[in-house]
């Protein structure tokens, strides 16, 4: 059985509390993702990129998909509905602990999450993937995927090819935080059990209130974590774990 281990950064603040003391995680709705584009790239605009790099049978096919009434239109609104919960796959990646644990003043959580547990459907996950970086990853996409024909069935399970893949690809400029995501059918919170989360690493600069802090609340919440801290390398950048 698979296990799924991602890395949360996250300030020192009340909110952190709360989702380490309610053991939840917030899945954020896309206009509130802190890049604009950001499981809202324009899908018109991309299929019709993707027409102009191609030819034949496949840009006539994108051309009956780009003209179906209200086709991409229905999927893009679709999409403002789910839920997304980011991660990184990377716990020694500077720039995530300047940019999501308060300029390394944080703590980075890891969760390993079972298999199980991410595709039972009481918890409305409707994917987990590696974010996809590229240039234009849409468009590559759907130079890809696109048939030579359009079968009966085609636009039910195409549908579901597009939502997967518009969901997890970020511009190559994102490409440092090596981000993993898992997908919900909606916003809000995601109830994570304590066994899921295996270690708790602080910061270069968390201070040693928050650390305490932080200790005292994961060791009275029912939780068995290993901890551990951020160090530099012996080199002139760069920094690595170490177990406290």
């Amino acid at each position: 059985m698979d296990d799924y281990r991602y890395f949360r950064f996250r300030s020192v603040n009340k909110f952190l509390i709360d989702s380490i003391v309610n053991g939840a995680l917030y899945c954020a709705n896309p206009s509130r993702l802190n890049d604009p584009f950001d499981c809202q790239v324009d899908l018109r605009k991309s299929a019709l990129y993707a027409m102009s790099q191609t030819s034949g049978v496949k840009r006539e096919v994108l051309e009956k998909i780009a003209n179906v009434d209200g086709y991409l239109d229905d999927i893009q609104q679709r999409m403002t509905k789910i839920g997304v919960c980011s991660f990184s796959l990377s716990l020694e990646e500077p720039l995530l602990w300047s940019h999501y644990a308060d300029e390394h003043r944080g703590v980075s959580l890891m969760y390993q999450f079972s298999e199980d547990f991410l595709t039972d459907q009481t918890n409305e996950i409707v994917g987990v993937s590696d974010v996809t970086y590229g240039e234009n990853p849409l468009s590559d996409w759907f130079i890809e995927n696109i048939p030579d024909q359009i079968e009966d069935d085609f636009y039910d399970h195409f549908t579901t090819e597009l939502l997967k893949r518009v969901l997890v690809i970020k511009s190559a400029d994102w490409s440092y935080e090596q981000e993993a995501r898992i997908i919900r059918q909606r916003a809000g919170e995601l109830s994570i059990p304590n066994i899921y989360l295996k270690q708790v690493c602080f910061g270069l600069n968390t201070s040693d209130s928050d650390k305490r802090l932080i200790r005292k609340i994961i060791d009275s919440t029912g939780y068995s974590v290993d901890y551990c801290k951020i160090v530099k390398k012996e080199s002139d950048f760069g920094i690595k774990a170490v177990e406290i």
